[in-house]
């Protein structure tokens, strides 16, 4: 098991391809969670660029202290650094990370971007999430999450991970998120990137129901859904690993 938080939040840039992929994680962990996909894209050709939200990998207390401009504003100043020196930047982002994609895909012409376990409707699509999150902020300051373990088989590392690293997410946290989708889904049609989008039917975090929501409304011409049966939110570890893998490699190539 990976216990030292440094390994989990170390950036990484990797390969030397004429065109590089931005990958953006999720809640709770760092760049370690996208570095097994960040590899395959360098044998593909790539450079890959793996970065660390702000707040992230550390206590509850510095994921309360980060907002969603801190977040968005890490993501672009890492694109713009990328788009100096290449051709061509595709956007990779899950779970938070592909909110954040979507984001960037608003303010900037980006050629592509991946889509893995978007959370635009979180746990159910007719949860009233809004006012929960509104109603335990007056009792509560955070809410406990269950830690997953996920096996990473990278050249770097091959053992298992935490997801997430923290045992509780700051409610004010799920308030950023939830001003993020607030602010993304009404212009979803303004996105004219194509666009990857790769979701589990089991999903229990990232409603299924988000996957439908952005294929509906993306403006874009060029849109492929994949959709995995077997595997949870952690898609790029579980046992359909291997299938997003195959699915980006030939949405890139």
């Amino acid at each position: 098991m990976i216990d030292d938080l440094s390994l989990y939040r170390e950036e990484f840039t990797l390969g030397h391809g004429n065109e590089a992929c931005l990958l953006v994680h999720g809640l709770g962990c760092g760049p370690i969670q996208m570095r097994e996909l960040a590899e395959d894209l360098c044998k593909w050709g790539f450079t890959s660029r793996g970065i660390l939200l702000p707040g992230h990998c550390g206590d509850t207390e510095g994921l309360a202290l980060s907002t969603l401009h801190d977040w968005k504003k890490k993501v672009e100043i890492e694109y713009d650094q990328l788009k100096k020196r290449h051709k061509e930047v595709v956007v990779i982002g899950f779970s938070l990370g592909a909110l954040l994609t979507l984001q960037m895909a608003l303010d900037h012409p980006i050629e592509k971007i991946i889509l893995m376990g978007t959370p635009l409707f979180l746990i159910r699509e007719y949860l009233p999430i809004n006012t929960l999150i509104g109603v335990c902020k007056i009792f509560l300051k955070s809410v406990r999450t269950r830690k997953r373990r996920c096996y990473i088989e990278s050249e770097m590392h091959t053992e298992y991970l935490y997801q997430p690293i923290n045992s509780h997410y700051p409610l004010q946290t799920l308030h950023e998120i939830k001003q993020l989708i607030k602010v993304i889904k009404p212009p979803l049609k303004e996105i004219k990137s194509a666009a990857l989008v790769i979701h589990s039917k089991k999903d229990l975090i990232a409603a299924p129901a988000s996957a439908r929501y952005v294929m509906k409304h993306l403006g874009s011409h060029n849109k492929r859904l994949v959709w995995l049966e077997r595997s949870h939110h952690l898609i790029m570890f579980d046992v359909e690993k291997e299938v997003v893998f195959n699915a980006i490699k030939e949405f890139l190539l």
